[in-house]
């Protein structure tokens, strides 16, 4: 097995924050796994102190000889068919939203729902349910700016326990439920998307901090919630803003140090996504649609 590559999970919400969003009590932890209840703020914190003590990094050429960052065999790879093939979407559900799939920018993908197959280093877990589960992230996070499942770290919209979560590297992901609105019908004029089109991207370290605060404990427009996460519900239609900033985002595997961002794209995009169904096996499956894509800002990372 390759190399484990440890990570923080920093994307989780903190434990006060999940407490506003189910009231579910924590699960006991896994053996060898810890507990996502890292506050994001203070792991940003850590993680841009992190990146500005280092400056030297290898070339990425060199990076992609490490099994872990080949682009077409590691961590950062785009799915073959037979990975995605045990979350495959059923053929009445294609069928029923063909019209709407032939469209520019739409999508439908399943999302694992289990989410004790996501460990905390960049490989599966080693047990029989979660190995049919080989692409990036067990299937539980997907990216809409990649068109493809990912690590979680690098996703848009992420599955755990119930909820749609968020919270990549120098990620802004900003999320509310709209109600039972037909996707189809939706677009950048709606109500629901107001606060995500004027919203205005933060341009260094310091703000992107505060304002990671404020979503994490919510903010309301226009008579809806916008935060980080929200739990699932079905026949229910969610608007997400997802703003992965350009920088640099330095990792060391097995002496090797790269800038995982090169292996991303980094794009704001804005989102409008529905719940059709629930498996059950807790599967969630969404239809999407993508309303903006443009190139996102250079996140500054201010000097102490």
């Amino acid at each position: 097995m390759w190399c484990r590559m440890f990570f923080p999970i920093f994307f989780l919400l903190s434990a006060s924050v999940v407490a506003q969003i189910v009231s579910t009590p924590t699960p006991t932890p896994r053996p060898g796994s810890r507990q996502g209840s890292l506050n994001p703020v203070s792991a940003d914190s850590a993680n841009f102190e992190r990146l500005r003590s280092l400056d030297m990094m290898i070339p990425k050429d060199r990076a992609e000889k490490h099994p872990l960052l080949d682009p077409k065999k590691g961590i950062y790879r785009r799915p073959g068919k037979d990975e995605i093939e045990p979350l495959n979407v059923s053929g009445p559900l294609l069928g029923k939203y063909d019209a709407f799939l032939k469209e520019r920018d739409t999508g439908i993908v399943k999302l694992n729902g289990d989410s004790s197959c996501l460990s905390d280093v960049d490989v599966v877990v080693a047990s029989a349910k979660c190995l049919v589960f080989k692409m990036p992230g067990a299937g539980v996070a997907y990216s809409f700016r990649t068109e493809s499942y990912r690590l979680p770290r690098l996703a848009d919209v992420i599955l755990l326990d119930g909820v749609f979560r968020t919270g990549g590297v120098y990620q802004q992901v900003v999320m509310a439920n709209i109600g039972d609105v037909a996707i189809e019908k939706l677009g950048l004029d709606a109500e629901g998307l107001k606060y995500l089109v004027e919203m205005k991207p933060v341009r260094d370290s310091d703000h992107f901090q505060l304002f990671d605060k404020d979503i994490t404990q919510g903010i309301e427009s226009n008579g809806f919630l916008y935060r980080k996460g929200h739990p699932v519900k079905e026949d229910s239609t969610f608007v997400l803003r997802s703003i992965a900033y350009r920088g640099k985002f330095l990792r060391t595997v097995d002496g090797i140090q790269y800038d995982e961002l090169d292996f991303d794209k980094r794009r704001d995009v804005i989102v409008g996504f529905r719940v059709i169904e629930k498996d059950m096996h807790g599967n969630i499956t969404i239809l999407w649609k993508k309303f903006q894509d443009v190139e996102s800002p250079i996140l500054k990372v201010v000097p102490k």
